[in-house]
């Protein structure tokens, strides 16, 4: 008898309950994706909490601590993205697992696929107003990763409120000036949000012994996820 979408979707889940303090979603963004991945029209998005001791000590700006811990959780997704693409390939479907961190276009600042689209549409959160994924569980104290693949899966919901509110903690604290305030929905662009080039230029000049990979002000100052606030 063959296997059924369900019930590969629950043996995904059984995986994903495995992993400790892991999130997880499930989401179609066919309508989102590019046309590289246009047979892969549904995506599951996984999450893992940066440690908020870590995350507590750069108020000020990012440490090596911080770092390692920023490579060390990327790393841990990246292990269990592949996990999932090679338990979907021997079902006999298409998947690709999608790198946490890894930028492909370096004129745009982007990678391969918006991970966080797939987040709030497999129902983890809600952009926030310094364009991070935020959580109710963890703030955007987090990372995330994606497989897309064509299983057609059920779907989480969205969820329904931005908690962001009237908060402009993100936007005060930002070394770079780089966020702009506003609230976000799925038509705004990135830019009205963040100005990803003023962010990033703040990270070479100023952090360049991270290879400008990391700032995380806005993380450590949001108010949700942060049990000190």
């Amino acid at each position: 008898m063959q296997t059924t979408a369900l019930e590969i979707q629950n043996d995904i889940i059984k995986t994903l309950d495995t992993f400790d303090n892991l999130l997880y979603g499930f989401a179609y963004i066919g309508d989102i994706s590019s046309c590289k991945f246009k047979n892969t029209p549904y995506a599951i998005t996984i999450g893992l909490p940066l440690s908020p001791t870590i995350i507590d000590e750069i108020i000020s700006g990012p440490n090596q601590v911080y770092y390692d811990e920023y490579l060390n959780v990327n790393d841990k997704l990246d292990l269990i993205t592949e996990q999932l693409k090679n338990e979907i390939d021997k079902k006999g479907y298409l998947a690709y697992a999608i790198p946490s961190s890894k930028r492909t276009d370096f004129v745009n600042i982007t990678g391969e696929f918006p991970h966080k689209a797939a987040a709030v549409r497999g129902g983890l959160g809600w952009i926030g107003k310094s364009s991070l994924l935020i959580t109710r569980k963890y703030g955007p104290r987090i990372r995330i990763s994606t497989v897309l693949t064509d299983i057609p899966f059920q779907t989480n919901d969205l969820v329904g409120t931005n908690y962001c509110g009237t908060c402009k903690k993100c936007v005060g604290a930002c070394p770079a000036g780089a966020i702009v305030g506003n609230i976000w929905d799925e038509s705004l662009t990135r830019e009205k949000l963040i100005d990803v080039r003023k962010c990033d230029l703040w990270k070479i000049n100023n952090y360049s012994q991270f290879h400008g990979h990391v700032c995380g002000i806005c993380v450590a100052v949001c108010p949700h996820g942060n049990k000190k606030a």
